[in-house]
């Protein structure tokens, strides 16, 4: 797990009339406690939590010798300490649980729900499980055992068991870009089908007719959806239908490059091919140049995401925009507002528009030209 969290940042080491000690954070020394601070400055515990709380009924000239205090002594109370010693009992902190943090999609989700949680005073513990099962759960455990506020989980899938046990946690919970049928919980997504829908119809279009797709992850209703939207622009186009024009991927660049190896062996090429990500399009366009086929003048290529690296001018791909750092923002956004009004029977689902992103990757097919 790694955590960002506010705090007071602590002053430099000073000796002190009375009681006071050097400050805690020194090397060798203990930690300084909230009786430390107390002890300090002639007061109760409760006050020092009230007054580093910014509670209204804690005089100035109080609040101030306990802020000056708690710099010196180098205290900084917990998360979980603060939540405990809060009427609302919140600990202040949000759980993020992330496939995998190399993703390129991942880093902006991460960004926009982070910036919005900091505005609120809210810090952010990022967790990435490697779609590992037992190291999803054990990170889900960890997080509810801190006693978070709140739990965003992107592009994640639980069985019943494990549905269960978060459900028993009654912790507010916001799924990112993948619906979970086991519980009521909030969801951020985006139009899937309306995304490929919209390169598939720019395709036909231009003319094309035999169009590739690349699926994504089987178990993802994301990679679904997307593939619905490309069987219905095909079909809405009277495109071929030949199922060889469907292979299955698994998100890499890796089985992008395969399948467009694959798609090129066909006696009938397609003369575009749809990746359900930038990855895996990615993939293709390697590979198609490892086969010296000319991209876009001999076979279009459309990827889904818009990842960063897509627009790079070598790359230039033409490609589905998913707002990714809006979906990581309005995640938090959500979450905060069912922490602060509690729990509600109606989940909120918000899913935004994908917008085609027209680069050099696409063009009109061969016999066209």
């Amino acid at each position: 797990m790694f955590e960002v969290e506010a705090g007071i940042v602590s002053g430099e080491e000073t000796g002190r009339q009375g009681s006071r000690e050097p400050a805690a954070s020194a090397k060798g020394r203990r930690r300084a406690t909230i009786r430390d601070v107390a002890r300090a400055c002639g007061v109760s515990t409760a006050t020092v939590s009230n007054a580093l709380a910014g509670k209204p009924h804690v005089k100035a000239q109080t609040r101030e010798a306990v802020e000056r205090a708690a710099v010196e002594l180098g205290y900084r109370p917990s998360a979980a300490a603060r939540g405990l010693s809060s009427r609302t009992g919140r600990t202040w902190s949000v759980g993020l649980v992330v496939g995998d943090i190399e993703n390129p999609v991942v880093p902006k989700i991460v960004r926009g729900a982070e910036e919005i949680l900091w505005a609120n005073r809210t810090s952010l513990v990022l967790c990435n499980t490697d779609f590992q099962q037992d190291k999803k759960m054990a990170y889900v455990r960890a997080l509810i055992d801190r006693d978070i506020d709140g739990l965003i989980l992107v592009s994640h899938i639980f069985n019943d068991m494990e549905a269960r046990a978060i459900s028993l946690s009654d912790l507010p919970l916001v799924t990112v870009n993948r619906m979970n049928d086991q519980w009521q919980a909030d969801y951020v997504g985006i139009d899937n089908a309306a995304g490929t829908r919209a390169a598939v119809d720019y395709l036909t279009g231009l003319g094309h007719r035999r169009i590739g797709y690349i699926k994504g992850l089987n178990t993802s209703t994301a990679a679904q959806a997307r593939f619905d939207g490309y069987l219905s622009g095909i079909a809405a186009a009277g495109g071929d239908t030949d199922p060889a024009l469907v292979i299955q991927g698994d998100y890499t660049q890796e089985s992008g490059a395969i399948a467009a190896r694959q798609f090129m062996a066909l006696s009938d090429r397609p003369t575009a091919i749809v990746a359900g990500n930038d990855l895996m399009a990615l993939g293709v366009l390697g590979a198609l140049r490892d086969l010296d086929i000319a991209v876009p003048n001999e076979v279009s290529v459309i990827g889904f995401d818009d990842i960063h690296m897509s627009a790079h001018p070598l790359i230039n791909l033409t490609t589905v925009h998913f707002p990714q750092h809006e979906t990581g923002a309005m995640a938090a956004r959500l979450l905060l507002r069912r922490i602060n009004e509690g729990p509600d029977d109606l989940p909120r689902s918000v899913v935004l528009p994908p917008q085609l992103i027209v680069r050099g990757s696409a063009g009109v097919p061969p016999r066209r030209r």
